[in-house]
């Protein structure tokens, strides 16, 4: 797992200029909130804010945010919550953090990894990955990197859903059971054979005597 961190400085100025001169000299406005703490207008570094998102990918990563006030630092445990974007030019605006209780649960997206191969696929099968992430609830240190799904004894039309995952985790996925995590298809030529019929087995073209 890439390392991650960001350095931060408490802003004592807010608006459309302050923040403009801070893009111009690649720092990246921003604020930090939270349940228990007050909006906290911070910029950060625009290099280490790019890295940090291109390591996290889709992930939901819990960050140690290093805030210098002028007179201290401090460590905040943080996600991203958004960011904000130029509609034209795709340079970051602003970017809003979120600062956590690690005494208490939180909800994340969390990618699902597939590892094996399905007997279907040796079967002529085609394995389909349905949902590439779910959504989990746990506390914020136990937030898994991935979910790593083992699909090797997949055969051709079976799938795994939700609710095959249940239990099998030390966190709770919240989507729905009914939701399909992957399947295994049946080959073109099966479904081609399947969707057409004879004429003698539809019936049609058979002329009575």
């Amino acid at each position: 797992m890439a390392m991650l961190e960001l350095s931060a400085k408490v802003r004592t100025q807010t608006g459309k200029g302050p923040s403009r001169r801070l893009r111009q000299k690649e720092w990246i406005p921003a604020v930090c909130y939270g349940p228990k703490t007050s909006p906290l207008p911070l910029s950060v570094p625009l290099n280490q804010l790019l890295k940090c998102l291109k390591d996290m990918g889709e992930e939901t990563r819990l960050v140690p945010l290093m805030v210098d006030d002028g007179a201290q630092q401090t460590t905040k445990k943080v996600v991203i919550r958004e960011v904000q974007f130029h509609p034209f030019k795709r340079r970051v605006l602003h970017v809003d953090f979120h600062e956590v209780a690690l005494d208490e649960p939180m909800t994340a997206d969390v990618p699902v990894e597939l590892v094996g191969t399905p007997v279907g696929v040796a079967e002529g099968g085609m394995l389909n990955q349905v949902r590439y992430s779910l959504s989990v609830r746990c506390l914020p240190t136990d937030i898994p990197e991935k979910i790593t799904l083992d699909v090797s004894h997949l055969r051709v039309g079976e799938s795994l859903h939700i609710s095959d995952l249940r239990g099998n985790y030390p966190f709770e996925i919240l989507d729905d059971d009914s939701y399909t995590v992957v399947t295994v298809a049946a080959p073109e030529s099966e479904k081609a054979h399947e969707g057409s019929e004879s004429p003698t087995e539809s019936g049609e073209g058979v002329k009575e005597a």
